[in-house]
């Protein structure tokens, strides 16, 4: 394995967040669809590169459309490669895989599909990577759009900015942050939405909002972020109907796990 990509910028969100930009070294256009996940990797000795790398697959938040390939990356201190990318700079080489996967795109979805998104701390990326790419599509004005963000606090609510915008833009999208922990500690006063992301679909708020029932026949939902939430909402899903999408049988329910 060897370098093929530059770190062309990194931008702190907290100590423990960071986007990354990346390109190819020779230029060359990297290919995906809005919702895929792609490889990168570094070498556990930069100064040997026929040794141990170590890789990891990582959503990526930019839209297809967009120069540089972001991705929104938490530090995992007792990991073996996101401490080593929170040491790189801009400039810095770093491996990044040719071929993107993942089924959670927007290929299955019609004009008049309501959508759900519900995701937990980096999780959020591939649906910002979505949104970004098919927004047009997504606002038309058929459907109600529903995006769910849960975080430990809320300054881990990354994209909230450009989220908040489009939902005063738009009377058809619905941003719901929700944090889990306490902000009194941070001094911080939240008024908004405090638990589990997956909460605002058992508690009926996002139902509400939408003003439309949940069911199989009329939303697609998308889930990414922490295993327990994903798992818990497929469930949840599940006993309304919803079958998941897979390569062998088209769904309404997208979820990968990586």
């Amino acid at each position: 394995m060897q370098y093929n990509a530059i770190v062309k910028n990194i931008k702190d969100i907290t100590p423990e967040i960071k986007l990354f930009f990346i390109e190819f070294k020779n230029g060359q256009k990297f290919n995906f669809k809005a919702g895929q996940f792609a490889v990168l990797a570094l070498p556990d000795d930069k100064n040997d590169l026929d040794g141990l790398w170590h890789k990891r697959a990582y959503s990526i938040t930019s839209s297809p459309s967009q120069d540089q390939v972001e991705f929104y990356i938490v530090l995992v201190k007792e990991g073996k490669l996101t401490p080593r990318l929170f040491s790189l700079k801009a400039g810095d080489e770093i491996f990044m895989g040719e071929k993107p996967a993942g089924l959670m795109n927007f290929d299955g979805v019609s004009d008049t599909d309501n959508l759900i998104f519900i995701s937990t701390g980096t999780g959020i990326a591939p649906f910002v990577s979505i949104i970004r790419e098919h927004k047009d599509e997504i606002l038309n004005g058929k459907r109600q759009v529903a995006l769910i963000h849960g975080a430990r606090h809320t300054y881990e609510l990354g994209f909230k900015g450009e989220l908040e915008e489009l939902e005063k833009k738009s009377p058809y999208f619905h941003y719901f942050p929700i944090v889990s922990r306490s902000e009194q500690e941070l001094g911080v006063e939240w008024n908004g939405y405090k638990g589990h992301a997956q909460s605002l679909i058992t508690n009926g708020v996002v139902e509400k909002k939408l003003g439309v029932s949940i069911s199989p026949e009329n939303f697609h939902v998308f889930l990414c972020g922490n295993p327990k939430m994903v798992d818990e909402t497929v469930t949840i899903f599940m006993d309304k109907g919803f079958k998941r999408n897979t390569i062998k049988e088209k769904g309404n329910l997208y979820f990968d796990k990586h």
